[in-house]
């Protein structure tokens, strides 16, 4: 990767790509991932941009096949990251400068992989979540991936999938894994059927609420 004056940009201009991204494109994750310790945002918003990357695929993949094709570069490509980075391609460049394991990243890959031959939307969501909780050091649980199931069906109901809903039981998350559960948390708008922009003051408080109480 070669920035414009033809040097190699450095770690920190790498991760403010990812920063930039996922705060362009989901301010909702943006503003869940500043409750994370600092030391742990650069990760979590290469793991975000990278999913969002996996998540446009599916959603604007109208062959099938030519969208199994995109994802599998995806998973090869992140895979390979770290020994034979893809120049242009700040997501997979800042995977390498962050360190982050390619092998949980390369099963959510799979897990869209899944969604786009027919699988419930649900598994990428609980996919995203045991990643980001490992990345936080929050233990996997089930109700981990029932929110994480929760948030992606909620999300694609947002944008007006025919996704059924699956009820979601109140749940309680310890403070190392609310910066990721918050998401769940705010997701509870869109199932109800709110019409609102991401990130809207509302949406804050949700996730300002879950991160100092822990409850969906």
């Amino acid at each position: 990767m070669v920035d414009e004056s033809g040097g190699i940009p450095s770690v920190a201009e790498t991760i403010s790509e990812t920063e930039a991204i996922v705060r362009a494109e989901d301010r909702d994750r943006y503003v869940a991932t500043l409750f994370a310790p600092a030391s742990a945002r650069p990760r979590l918003f290469a793991l975000h941009a990278f999913d969002l990357a996996l998540a446009d695929v599916v959603r604007t993949t109208t062959e099938p096949q030519i969208g199994m094709i995109r994802l599998a570069w995806w998973r090869d490509s992140v895979e390979a990251a770290s020994e034979r980075p893809v120049a242009g391609q700040p997501v997979l460049a800042a995977v390498a400068a962050v360190g982050l394991d390619t092998a949980p990243l390369a099963a959510l890959a799979e897990a869209h992989m899944d969604v786009l031959d027919g699988a419930d939307i649900g598994e990428s969501g609980a996919a995203l979540f045991r990643c980001a909780a490992a990345l936080l050091g929050a233990d996997d649980s089930a109700a981990l991936a029932d929110a994480g199931r929760f948030w992606a069906q909620a999300s694609a109901r947002r944008r007006g999938a025919e996704v059924a809903v699956s009820p979601l039981h109140r749940l309680w998350f310890a403070p190392n894994a609310r910066p990721v559960t918050a998401l769940a948390a705010v997701a509870r708008r869109d199932a109800a059927g709110r019409r609102e922009p991401r990130g809207v003051a509302g949406r804050q408080l949700a996730i300002l609420r879950h991160v100092l109480t822990g409850r969906v």
